[in-house]
């Protein structure tokens, strides 16, 4: 049986030139008051996008901070994740998108003290289709979050594992954007799309976005996953978050609980990882 396939150290060094490059085109505002909608996106799926945008809400509540967290993957797996039967909603996300009209407060459930969810289920795959005529396509949830952005300290998007309309959106309404990276040498091929995405918004819609790295699945005994944190921070420096998310099953034993880490074993590692990170987030806003 053949091997592991090594990743080319060369190769590697080029993309992460490529993706500094891309970063460096991301500047920074100095002025005025930071936003609070945050986007947890990567194109590549089993990061743990989705399990990082349930226990930073989860955990942003705790500390008090009114949070909405909204799920825009057509899997529905935030509301899963929360204990939310998706397939039986009456209303979710995709109502939102195409009732401009209606009360966005009656699609928001309330899920824990200070924390509520705007669900997603499959009827948000049909979306994308919908919209290809409407001139108003990329910017329908940022239209929609006016009337409630005063509601909430936190508004944490989790974005579908691909670039398309979706993400596009939850990226228009954002001021920062959490890339998680898996700790493995083939883990930046998932986010130079991404890069790309935001560098083009931010040129083509004047956005001021702020973008920040977090290393998920991190195995501190293995040696490569070291290796990768190392190089990630010396090519992104402050882009780089200081927490990092180690993998553990508990995690994702929570999750099919529908709950959060915080609830299911808040003496584990990964209930530690997610309250550094909640707190850091809240030093940078």
């Amino acid at each position: 049986m053949e091997g592991k396939k090594r990743e080319n150290p060369h190769l590697m060094e080029d993309r992460i030139r490529t993706l500094k490059d891309w970063l460096s085109q991301i500047q920074e505002s100095k002025e005025g008051k930071k936003g609070r909608i945050i986007s947890i996106c990567n194109q590549k799926g089993g990061v743990g996008k989705t399990v990082t945008a349930i226990n930073l809400s989860a955990f942003l509540a705790a500390y008090r901070q009114r949070t909405l967290l909204i799920d825009l993957d057509p899997q529905g797996h935030c509301g899963l994740g929360l204990g939310i039967d998706v397939d039986s909603l009456d209303r979710s996300i995709y109502d939102t998108f195409l009732n401009g009209t209606g009360n966005l407060t009656e699609t928001i459930l309330s899920v824990k003290p200070h924390l509520d969810i705007l669900p997603a289920n499959i009827e948000l795959a049909a979306l994308e289709t919908e919209l290809v005529n409407d001139s108003h396509r990329t910017t329908k949830l940022v239209d929609r979050l006016q009337s409630i952005k005063h509601l909430y300290e936190y508004i944490i998007i989790d974005c579908p594992p691909s670039i398309g309309l979706l993400t596009i959106n939850a990226l228009v309404a954002s001021r920062m954007v959490i890339i998680p990276i898996q700790s493995s040498f083939f883990s930046l091929h998932g986010f130079e799309r991404i890069l790309e995405t935001v560098g083009t918004l931010m040129e083509t819609l004047s956005l001021d976005i702020k973008v920040y790295l977090l290393l998920t699945l991190f195995e501190g005994r293995l040696r490569e996953s070291w290796i990768v944190r190392e190089k990630v921070k010396s090519a992104f420096g402050k882009h780089l978050l200081h927490s990092v998310i180690r993998k553990t099953t508990r995690l994702n034993e929570a999750t099919r609980r529908g709950i959060s880490i915080l609830e299911y074993e808040p003496r584990s590692m990964g209930c530690y990882d997610y309250h550094q990170l909640a707190k850091e987030i809240m030093e940078i806003e």
